[in-house]
């Protein structure tokens, strides 16, 4: 995960399109504070803007006024795109934040990072149902959905285990069903009900229900009728229970690829899911997820489009070749509910991210609108680098509360830590300023700088104030 910008903060960063904004710009390093004495230069740029030249020298010339020990202005988008916010102090280098405008529709959902499908070691994983929901936290997540294989019961205990303490984070129910003799996956997410229960215990009344459907796909060969009679089955029932429906990693490799090209046209011909995992965890390197990025697009090509999800299908949290934190999605919701986070993602308001092992500055968003995946990329930047920290702590005391240390208190107070970041990054709270303490205690440290200690330059000494330049002996 990058980090974020180490002296200054912009609140907020994400404005609405045509809607006139105050910004403010708070040193996070309070010795950057901004001061009257100083000399600015300040601008702001469009980085979409239509540009004739790029070898375009800007002109720092845009009003501001100083307040508080932060820099202010107000700005009026008329474009939905990144602003490159940009200042000088005493004609010193130039410091760069960012801002993002967006439209209305867009503005008022929220940026929610999740995973759509992990494991435990209660199917095949190796990890645990308590520590699972914290280790996710601390790597920034919003939410995630345990799905292990052919049972739901995982993921209510996980859930369960919480339940008592307000969370900042979100722990979806979810399964990952592959019936009895096929190779199918599908990974079921906030359904009521699991699915794979049906098929288990109720094995009369699941073929029954198979023979009806496969008797409706008689235009389907016969050596798929019965696997695809089983996709379409699984697929209804988890919507009938509530859940989203989620074609899992259609390009899995345990020996042969899992899907023949005619099987894997058939599927998505069908229309069975409600999405598409485009990038998933499975295999070390990026080969499989090129071909269902691939896939999924030759397949909107042909007119069977599908909202995309990413997710790690983490069996190990610590695996040095594993996708945990690496592979998940970034979805734009009204609220951080199953509810709303299932609309959103039906509704093409996902994208799918991977951050390749190695490498996090090196982030790749999917998705089928643009505005969508160039505001990810400005997210994972600015937003959930900031996100990141805040939900380590939070993270770290589910950790010792699902130990069974006595720190439910502490960690109801962090649940509304990032809500509160979000709000503020979205101008929806008061930006911060500095105290009057905090400006005392640095006058305090400019007087004592300028009165005891001189300005250093390597083995060089200069004072301050009528003899800056003057080298003491």
């Amino acid at each position: 995960m990058l980090r974020p910008h180490p002296r200054y903060q912009c609140f907020p960063s994400v404005i609405c399109v045509g809607r006139e904004t105050e910004i403010t710009i708070v040193p996070r390093d309070i010795s950057r504070v901004f001061r009257e004495e100083n000399d600015y230069e300040f601008g702001i740029f469009g980085l979409r803007d239509d540009l004739v030249d790029y070898h375009f020298s800007p002109t720092l010339d845009r009003p501001f006024h100083l307040v508080d020990g932060c820099l202010r202005f107000t700005f009026t988008a008329e474009s939905e795109q990144e602003f490159s916010v940009r200042f000088r102090v005493n004609g010193g280098k130039e410091e760069r934040l960012a801002l993002y405008a967006l439209h209305e529709d867009l503005y008022q959902l929220r940026p929610l990072k999740g995973d759509f499908h992990s494991h435990t070691y209660y199917s095949d994983g190796q990890d645990g149902v308590a520590m699972t929901p914290a280790e996710y936290r601390e790597e920034g997540f919003d939410f995630f959905a345990l799905t292990d294989h052919n049972r739901l019961f995982t993921s209510e205990l996980a859930a369960d285990l919480y339940k008592d303490i307000p969370l900042g984070m979100h722990i979806m129910t979810g399964e990952e069903v592959h019936p009895p003799e096929s190779s199918l996956h599908i990974v079921g997410v906030g359904q009521t009900t699991g699915v794979s229960y049906e098929y288990i215990h109720h094995k009369e009344a699941y073929e029954a229900a198979l023979d009806e459907l496969e008797s409706t796909l008689t235009h389907v060969p016969e050596q798929y009728r019965r696997r695809t009679a089983m996709a379409k089955w699984c697929c209804n029932e988890i919507r009938k229970n509530g859940g989203l429906a989620i074609f899992a990693h259609p390009f899995w490799c345990p020996n042969l690829y899992n899907y023949s090209e005619e099987f894997l046209n058939i599927l998505f011909d069908e229309k069975l899911f409600d999405a598409v995992e485009i990038v998933g965890g499975i295999g070390t390197n990026g080969r499989l997820n090129n071909l269902q990025l691939t896939t999924w697009q030759e397949q909107a090509f042909k007119g069977n489009v599908l909202p995309v999800v990413g997710s790690s299908d983490s069996h190990n949290h610590y695996s040095p070749n594993g996708k945990f934190g690496r592979c998940f999605s970034v979805v734009f919701a009204k609220e951080n509910t199953t509810a709303s986070i299932l609309e959103a993602v039906r509704s093409g308001y996902s994208v799918a991210g991977e951050v390749p092992r190695g490498d996090d500055a090196d982030i790749r968003f999917y998705g089928s609108q643009f505005r969508l995946v160039a505001f990810a990329h400005f997210l994972y930047e600015h937003y959930f680098s900031e996100t990141r920290r805040l939900c380590f702590g939070e993270g770290t005391l589910m950790q010792r509360y699902a130990e069974g240390e006595p720190v439910g208190e502490l960690l109801a107070a962090f649940a509304s830590t990032v809500s509160d970041f979000y709000k503020k990054f979205y101008g929806l709270l008061p930006a911060p300023t500095l105290p009057a303490e905090r400006l005392a205690f640095l006058d305090r440290c400019r007087e004592r700088q300028r009165t005891e200690g001189p300005a250093t330059k390597g083995s060089k000494l200069y004072l301050y104030d009528n003899n800056t330049n003057v080298r003491r002996e």
